[in-house]
């Protein structure tokens, strides 16, 4: 199977592997064009498999760190993944933590302003607890049939935001 990345991405690789070390802001602009292309997976986050196009993508810049000499690729990943959380937290894909939003909101104004988490990381914070608990019930034998299918569920439900279940 062939996975297509976009052009906008391969770009910011590009611009990334060429400027690595020497001009600050191009590893941000990459991580942004990853987030741009990943079409509302949270990939950053812990326990979220990678969209293919992002695996793929993941790849090549690898092997364009190698092919440069860079000395600890998954170092570089990390801050990619690091930026890209930070970049999807500006842009309201999730929400920032409840202690620095609130300090924004003070220095942005005086009334009362409301701040939600966004809805992906909403499920991902209270299903992936319900679910954990579910299958530590299961486990110990201590869920009835329903239970037991409503946890079926949950799974499913986390495994459309792409989490993958056997690393929770």
């Amino acid at each position: 199977m062939s996975i297509s990345i976009p052009q906008s991405v391969v770009n910011a690789r590009i611009n990334e592997l060429s400027a690595a070390g020497e001009a600050y802001g191009a590893r941000i602009k990459y991580a942004e064009a990853l987030v741009d292309a990943s079409e509302g997976v949270l990939w950053y986050t812990d326990g979220v498999a990678l969209p293919p196009v992002i695996e793929a993508e993941k790849k090549e810049y690898y092997r364009g760190l190698k092919e440069i000499g860079y000395s600890n690729p998954s170092n570089a990943w990390k801050m990619v993944k690091k930026y890209a959380f930070e970049y999807s937290q500006e842009i309201g894909l999730i929400a920032k933590p409840e202690a620095e939003a609130e300090a924004e909101a003070k220095e942005e104004s005086s009334g009362d302003t409301r701040h939600t988490r966004s809805f992906s990381l909403r499920v991902l914070d209270d299903v992936t607890a319900i679910f954990k608990a579910g299958r530590k019930l299961e486990k110990e034998g201590a869920l009835s049939d329903k239970e037991r299918a409503c946890n079926a569920h949950l799974a499913s439900a986390l495994a459309a935001l792409g989490v993958d279940i056997s690393k929770l």
